[in-house]
């Protein structure tokens, strides 16, 4: 076998060779590759002179196979499967039996709003997916081009470069949170508390002045800051214990409501919705891990209610 030379062989025989080892008679080759008889015993012929051996053997009214034909027909099957998954891009993914590790770069919000329900779900339906959460910073998206990172979520204006594509998951609005008690806020939060109020602000890597400030420039208005951060749980933990108060996204609002009590205001301007983007290398579209985990993103399926209803309410829209 070491001299057989495969540039040399025919490979559209290749059906007929397996079918006739597998059924030792010319018929019901035939039959399974879908040809006359008559063309099934001149691809019989071919294989005999390829191989330079009868292959099928005549033994009473029946067929048998040449020592020669055994050989093949014991390494033909396997060969044929690796063939077929290399040529078909290897088995379909199944999530429940995988293992790998997925690497997303983002700012806090993801970790503090959804990661909760990321986790549930990886452990009911892909307990061998694993996540590596990296914080996202200026060399982010060169590490997504060059393959060192699988996602990026973050806001329009944060990534850019070749090679990659992205999709808007939802748009998410602005609320603002205040501790309970806070000595200048009633039922209603007004512009000129607002204004008067010191505010903790998210500011990160690669971000200028945020859109509160924007709008607020733009009404020639501004607000006293009493506190930056460079993260967003850091915002609600300063609100928490402090009379100031931030301009978070929604369900950042919603979830430090439900973690450390804090009142849940409607801003006092109009402010346009923060979109919340997924970028991803455009060379991983077809591969079968990230296309799935991508899928459950882009479903919502992998976020909290609020923002899975924002997902596919874009998604109507």
């Amino acid at each position: 076998m070491s001299d057989f030379d495969i540039r040399s062989f025919n490979l559209n025989l290749v059906p007929a060779l397996a079918a006739l080892l597998r059924h030792r008679a010319v018929g019901a080759a035939a039959r399974e590759v879908g040809v006359s008889q008559s063309a099934m015993s001149h691809a019989l012929a071919k294989l005999r002179a390829q191989f330079d051996d009868p292959l099928l053997v005549p033994q009473g009214r029946r067929f048998v196979l040449s020592a020669r034909a055994q050989e093949i027909a014991t390494s033909l099957p396997d060969a044929l499967e690796q063939l077929g998954a290399a040529l078909g891009g290897g088995p379909a993914f199944d999530p429940a039996s995988a293992s790998l590790t997925l690497r997303v770069a983002s700012v806090d919000y993801f970790e503090f709003t959804a990661l909760h329900t990321v986790l549930a779900y990886l452990r009911d339906h892909a307990p061998g997916v694993r996540l590596s959460i990296e914080r996202l910073t200026a060399e982010s998206a060169a590490a997504l081009q060059g393959g060192g990172l699988d996602f990026i979520l973050a806001g329009t204006g944060l990534v850019h470069g070749a090679g990659l594509d992205h999709a808007v998951l939802f748009e998410e609005p602005f609320e603002v949170i205040a501790r309970r008690g806070h000595p200048s806020i009633g039922r209603r939060l007004s512009l000129e508390t607002y204004l008067a109020t010191d505010h903790v602000v998210v500011r990160f890597e690669g971000r200028g002045r945020g859109v509160v400030d924007r709008v607020l420039a733009e009404r020639e208005l501004q607000r006293r800051v009493g506190l930056w951060v460079p993260h967003f749980v850091s915002a609600p933990l300063a609100v928490a214990e402090s009379d100031m108060i931030s301009t978070v996204a929604s369900v950042v609002a919603e979830r430090a409501k439900a973690l450390f009590g804090v009142r849940v205001l409607a801003p006092p301007i109009e402010l346009p919705a923060a979109p919340v983007v997924l970028w991803w290398p455009r060379a991983q579209n077809h591969d079968p891990a990230r296309s799935w985990f991508r899928s459950l993103l882009l479903d919502g399926a992998l976020f909290p209610a609020t923002m899975r209803r924002r997902v596919r309410a874009r998604r109507r829209g």
